[in-house]
């Protein structure tokens, strides 16, 4: 039951950060919708790969977040708090992890021809064209890091939606605990 809510959770992130992904490297959507092909190749197909790597960035990255969440309850980090704080930072740090997953799917669609490599919008031509060889794990970073701040704002708006299953998997924001009278006499 919590895998599917976790995979809901991600599908909802993944559908936002797809949406506001496209509009970030370039306005992907507006050139689709002018049309032709470009340095790029198709930009139909240029736009869907770029949707499905969101969409399935959040798919992988929100079961993955929420396992992870559910092992830190259980070894005892978990307090019960009712703010908001929890609930913000844990649907900002699920969607930097989804960036993270999504620079790295992103760079393999370029790696293995899917996408056309040399575009303006390739993030390995710069690695291509470097010549500075201790640089090329940042330049790697760098390319990962291009998603984190579509993701980050993907994080910020739906934190009132998936923030709150996020923090109860967390062990924090959880309804206030009942004590017995029991309790209290030992």
């Amino acid at each position: 039951m919590i895998l599917l809510r976790l995979l809901g959770l991600g599908a909802i992130y993944g559908l936002g950060f797809a949406l506001v992904k496209t509009l970030f490297p370039s306005p992907i959507i507006l050139m689709t919708l002018s049309g032709g092909s470009s340095t790029e190749g198709n930009l139909t197909f240029l736009a869907l790969v770029y949707m499905g790597v969101g969409l399935i960035a959040g798919l992988v990255a929100t079961p993955i977040f929420g396992v992870y969440l559910m092992a830190r309850r259980r070894a005892g980090g978990g307090e019960q708090t009712a703010s908001f704080a929890p609930r913000f930072t844990l649907s900002l740090f699920l969607s930097l992890f989804m960036g993270v997953v999504s620079g790295v799917l992103t760079i393999a669609a370029y790696g293995t021809g899917l996408l056309p490599p040399g575009g303006v919008l390739d993030p390995l031509e710069l690695v291509r064209n470097s010549n500075f060889s201790p640089g090329t794990p940042l330049l790697y970073a760098w390319t990962i890091a291009r998603d984190l701040l579509p993701a980050g704002l993907v994080g910020l708006f739906l934190a009132p939606i998936g923030g709150g299953l996020l923090a109860r998997l967390r062990g924090v924001d959880g309804p206030p605990v009942q004590r017995s009278y029991e309790e209290f006499e030992g």
